[in-house]
């Protein structure tokens, strides 16, 4: 910030100066620039200067900008008159101007702009309404607070170069990664419910939640809160691990009734009856803080916030109490930086704890300036007598307030150390010395600059700080396996899932269940809508439990599941679905609806296989299948409300039934796979020949088709492909030819006949005979 003046705008006094006042002023400019250079490093030179201060300059906050807005500076109004202007944008000078005004160079970093409104503010405050009203004052002040508070949040920069300071991790999400508490409050869980996301909340904090506090899920669990229903084992092993902390937190709901019906004595009871219990919780503490500042209590409402600061020292509400007890003990400077640790911990509190930080400061002001008021008229009076002996009657009053303004700038130009003759002396104590450091009339408290400079000492400290907070832990000797078995499969739950009446199983055990019906195992409950969501999450809370309390038999149960899964994606063990006929690249859309095809189709898509066999149904045959059949590869599911889903899937390899079995309710078949055999060089011409009349001949017979015929045709198949240039060495052969036989009216055997060859030659003979029987029918 550069400020610029002339001696005869201050001083009023002639512009023309004589001969002797030359030489003084000379040797002024001269001890003037000396000082400047050594203390803000004035570099000569137009361009140099700017360029320095222009990059300096624009890293500053503007004090009264507001508080989301980006710092910027402040424009200086046309209005305004020169003698009292300050130049926020860079002012470029070489030294011929230096010599003919006087400039004054003062720093801009935050500390001093602060302490300045601050004097400037205590000044008004004095003189009573002379500066202004007192809603200027409170207008002013809390243009101060907004700054002071994006100082302790937002790093200033350029324009959207702001960046927030890099503090302590918030206390919401410190709880977003303490698996075993309350996502919200983060306490004991007390009379737990788990939304359909998989975290659990106290049901009170619940009750307030639009979405998932945790991963913002937006279940709206507030629109019905009657139907979460208490999670049955999460309840169970939280009273069994804490029963303590829910017994306090029970004394201190009844507590916080009390309070609210404005009985103090009763509810200060019930908290120390809950902190008997539960001597850690720290919200029991921060309410009988609160407790102790309704009774005037205040040396032990402030014990009872420094404890809390000690369990959670990023909890805002924490240094909001301790701001409350210090505001009650008159310690206001104290409870001021509280409310600042306050915002930091909270950025989302800047505005609402706003108010009280400018009241904090207003106050503080408010007691300086009626301590200094008298001191400073002393010192000023003493001043102006020094001065009065060394001028003469004319300038008596410019001397007067040349004086207050050399004791208002001490500040900014600190004394120089090395030794002084009496000629600079002179200088140093002439009117027009201080007349030039002269930038306006105001007073200075020292008390103020050092609340500024703690509060800046504070700031920093803030910045380096870590905390150190314990997630809650459970006592192993506590945790018992039995607590977490699934009540149908009788061993350890793996991926556990919570239905909304509040039972918990392994997600792949409650499937199956459902597979047969929409309802609890247990309480047979209707599953009917959470069945139709089907957004079954894994209940954080107990999944979290097992792997750190029984890591070894949760290492186990994976295990075991891993293997299950591979065995389930096995390329020779393959599950079969039991339909109709299926053919290499033909799509085959399916209905399932039957519970063990259902179990099928999700052990297909769990174990990553994605994949199944199709094969016919022939009588005749074990277990009701065909020898031959083909792999189905799902492309997508679609659920349905009721459980069931239309499967799209694509034919993919042929194979050849070795083994039949049965697992869970569907078959299963070991099977080997089929490929084309080469074909005999010498008969290459005979089977393209073959290939192309064949095609000729099924074009021709769709062509001439009814038109209903090709139209249901072109619906369920689509156009027939075309044709590959290598076909004859594809392990299926053309993809035309399957086309067609998934349209050709043929018996089961003759498909599956047809299916079984490895010889494209008499595969081509068999569908040509095929074409030309269907020709004669349907022409």
């Amino acid at each position: 910030m550069l400020t610029s003046r002339s001696s005869s705008t201050v001083t009023g006094v002639d512009t023309k100066p004589n001969q002797s006042d030359a030489v003084v002023d000379h040797k002024l400019n001269k001890k003037r620039g000396r000082c400047f250079s050594r203390l803000f490093q004035v570099n000569s030179g137009r361009n140099r200067h700017a360029k320095k201060m222009s990059a300096s300059s624009s890293s500053l906050p503007e004090l009264n900008a507001s508080p989301s807005a980006a710092p910027h500076s402040r424009p200086t109004s046309a209005s305004e008159p020169s003698s009292k202007r300050v130049l926020r944008d860079v002012v470029t000078v070489d030294a011929a101007e230096m010599q003919q005004t006087d400039v004054i160079f003062v720093t801009s970093s935050p500390a001093e702009s602060w302490k300045d409104e601050l004097d400037k503010l205590a000044t008004a405050i004095r003189l009573s309404g002379a500066g202004g009203t007192r809603e200027d004052q409170w207008k002013d002040v809390k243009k101060l607070a907004s700054s002071i508070i994006r100082s302790w949040v937002i790093r200033p920069g350029n324009g959207s170069q702001s960046t927030v300071i890099a503090g302590p991790e918030s206390f919401d999400e410190w709880n977003k990664r303490d698996f075993l508490s309350c996502p919200k409050c983060g306490g004991v869980l007390h009379q737990v419910a788990t939304l359909a996301c998989g975290h659990s909340f106290c049901r009170k904090c619940t009750n307030s939640l639009d979405h998932c506090f945790k991963c913002s899920r937006a279940d709206n669990p507030s629109l019905h809160p009657d139907q979460l229903k208490t999670n049955v084992t999460v309840s169970t092993l939280v009273e069994k691990w804490w029963a303590n902390e829910l017994k306090a937190v029970e004394l201190r709901n009844a507590g916080n009734q009390a309070f609210c019906n404005q009985l103090y004595d009763q509810a200060l009871d019930k908290y120390h009856l809950a902190a008997q219990s539960a001597p850690g919780d720290f919200t029991l503490l921060s309410n009988r803080s609160h407790c102790y500042s309704k009774m005037g209590k205040f040396d032990e409402a402030l014990k009872d916030a420094d404890q809390v600061i000690r369990l959670r020292p990023n909890w805002p509400k924490g240094y909001y109490r301790r701001a409350e007890a210090l505001k009650g003990l008159g310690r206001h400077e104290d409870a001021l930086l509280s409310l600042l640790h306050c915002t930091a911990m909270e950025r989302s509190l800047m505005c609402d704890v706003r108010d009280d930080i400018a009241k904090a400061l207003y106050g503080i002001t408010s007691s300086v300036a009626k301590q200094k008021c008298h001191r400073i008229g002393d010192r000023t009076m003493a001043g102006t007598a020094g001065l009065a002996s060394d001028t003469d009657d004319s300038s008596s009053s410019s001397c007067s307030e040349a004086a207050a303004a050399l004791a208002a700038t001490s500040r900014i130009l600190p004394s120089e150390t090395e030794e002084e003759g009496d000629d600079d002396l002179a200088l140093r104590q002439s009117p027009q010395r201080m007349m030039a450091l002269s930038i306006h009339h105001q007073e200075v408290h020292p008390k103020l600059h050092q609340m500024v400079d703690r509060i800046l000492s504070e700031l920093e400290r803030l910045q380096k700080w870590t905390p150190n907070i314990s997630l809650r832990a459970a006592d192993p000797a506590k945790v018992d396996i039995s607590d977490f078995e699934c009540t149908l499969c009788c061993r350890l739950m793996w991926q556990p899932v919570t239905t909304p009446c509040g039972h918990s199983f392994c997600r792949t055990c409650l499937d199956r269940c459902m597979d047969h019906k929409a309802a609890c195992p247990l309480c047979q409950t209707s599953l009917e809508n959470y069945l139709a969501e089907r957004r079954q999450c894994l209940t954080e809370f107990l999944d979290y439990a097992m792997a750190t309390y029984l890591p070894q038999e949760y290492a186990d149960r994976s295990r075991i599941h891993d293997e299950e899964m591979k065995e389930l994606a096995s390329s020779h063990n393959i599950p079969i679905f039991i339909c109709t006929m299926a053919y290499p690249t033909v799509r085959c859309p399916l209905h399932v609806f039957e519970p063990r095809y259902r179990l099928m189709i999700r052990r297909s898509m769990e174990s990553g296989s994605r994949q199944f066999g199709m094969c016919s149904y022939v009588q005749d045959q074990p277990h009701g299948f065909a020898e031959f059949g083909t792999m189905l590869e799902v492309r997508d599911v679609e659920f349905f409300t009721d459980g069931r889903s239309v499967v799209d899937t694509v034919g993919g390899r042929r194979f050849r039934v070795l083994r039949r079995g049965v697992l869970d309710g569907y078959c299963t078949a070991t099977v080997e796979y089929l490929v084309d055999q080469p074909v005999d060089p010498s008969r290459v011409e005979i089977v393209k020949a073959l290939h192309d009349r064949v095609r000729q001949e099924a074009q021709h017979w769709i062509t001439s088709a009814p038109a209903n015929l090709r139209q249901r045709i072109l619906g369920h198949f689509g156009v027939m492909p075309d044709i590959e240039p290598d076909w004859m060495t594809l392990p299926d052969g053309p993809a035309w030819l399957w086309w067609l036989m998934a349209i050709l009216p043929l018996n089961p055997k003759a498909q599956v006949a047809t299916l079984s060859m490895t010889h494209i030659e008499k595969r081509l003979e068999a569908i040509q005979r095929g074409v030309a029987y269907v020709r004669q029918r349907t022409l």
